[in-house]
């Protein structure tokens, strides 16, 4: 009697093994979704619209704030946000706008430098007779590098935004919090 019991569970086990559970044996050809990469560097950019020196503190979108030319330094461990700032040439998604041989200030942003207290007066001056410091990327025979130009190094920009009455238009380099 022991034994028939077991013959439907015994039976229905081969059944199993040869015809395959769908459960087991079944592929799905559902495509999913690529993992996207997502950057976790630290963002900046230069931003869009341009500013006097005494606007500089407060020109940075919100998570962001002015930036130390120290902490975007060294660009390549940073991610450049190409939707919050300027870009130029072929600068697109990939980085900053660069001054290169022949091409217009476009990358002239106000930076804190950490050299003077008497950048644009702890920028909260726009006059022309107070200077700041301003940083760009520069792509030339040397390679890429930053040249900075301010009151420290006696290249200093009025705080209006102009160089030797030129007008710069600079925007203000901006770091993520």
């Amino acid at each position: 009697m022991c034994t028939i019991k077991k013959k439907p569970l015994t039976a229905m086990a081969l059944a199993f093994v040869l015809l395959g559970s769908p459960a087991l044996t079944s592929n799905t050809a559902e495509a999913t979704e690529p993992v996207k990469n997502h950057d976790t560097r630290r963002a900046f950019y230069l931003t869009k619209g341009t500013f006097p020196g005494g606007q500089a503190l407060n020109a940075c979108a919100s998570g962001f704030h002015m930036a130390s030319i120290w902490e975007i330094n060294a660009t390549t461990l940073l991610r450049y946000d190409s939707s919050l700032g300027r870009t130029h040439g072929d600068s697109a998604v990939g980085g900053p706008p660069a001054l290169g041989a022949g091409s217009d200030p476009t990358a002239v942003g106000w930076i804190r430098t950490g050299t003077s207290d008497s950048n644009c007066q702890r920028w909260t001056s726009s006059s022309p007779a107070d200077l700041g410091s301003v940083g760009l990327p520069i792509l030339d025979d040397k390679g890429p590098r930053w040249a900075l130009g301010s009151d420290a190094t006696g290249g200093g920009f009025a705080c209006d935004g102009t160089s030797g009455g030129a007008r710069l238009n600079p925007g203000v380099w901006c770091v993520q919090d």
